[in-house]
């Protein structure tokens, strides 16, 4: 079993990230509800997050099924070269760039504000909309640097691969 999940866990990523898709939807309802006029808003932000957080996926599942990738523990060091893991990382950088450019430079971070729901701040205490494209640009930063040194440590360490 634990073979078959490892050899198909872009197949595990596709489903989540339509799972969150569907429950960032649901959590929208009653801003719709609230104001149509956001309708379509909240519809562009849905596709678009399906379309392009499936892309690493996808790069992920052609690597594992066509390319000769035994399992997802190989994208972990990258280092190897193999050029299917190489892709898939190519496909990470080309989304960390496009984010960056719509949240700074296209207004995505407005977008994000405009639609709540999307973005929201949870701790303890409980949840809150995130209301200041500041903010979401700052958290975008963060992100942006949480996965960079990621990146880094994974071409620099070596992990081994069950």
């Amino acid at each position: 079993m634990f073979e078959i999940i490892t050899n198909n866990f872009w197949i595990v990523l596709i489903v989540v990230t339509c799972a969150n898709a569907v429950y960032f939807k649901k959590r929208s309802q009653a801003n719709i509800d609230a104001d149509s006029s956001l309708s379509e808003g909240y519809s562009k932000l849905f596709k678009g997050y399906l379309i392009w957080m499936n892309i690493p996926w996808v790069v992920m599942g052609v690597g594992c099924t066509v390319g000769g990738v035994p399992s997802v523990w190989h994208y972990f060091n990258p280092q190897d070269g193999n050029p299917y893991v190489l892709a898939w990382f190519g496909s990470v950088f080309l989304l960390w760039i496009l984010g960056t450019y719509w949240v700074f430079l296209k207004g995505g971070a407005e977008t994000l504000v405009r639609h709540p729901g999307i973005i929201k701040f949870n701790s303890p205490l409980g949840s809150k909309d995130i209301t200041s494209p500041l903010m979401i640009k700052l958290l975008w930063c963060v992100c942006l640097l949480g996965g960079i040194f990621g990146v880094v440590f994974m071409w620099i360490q070596t992990t081994p691969t069950p």
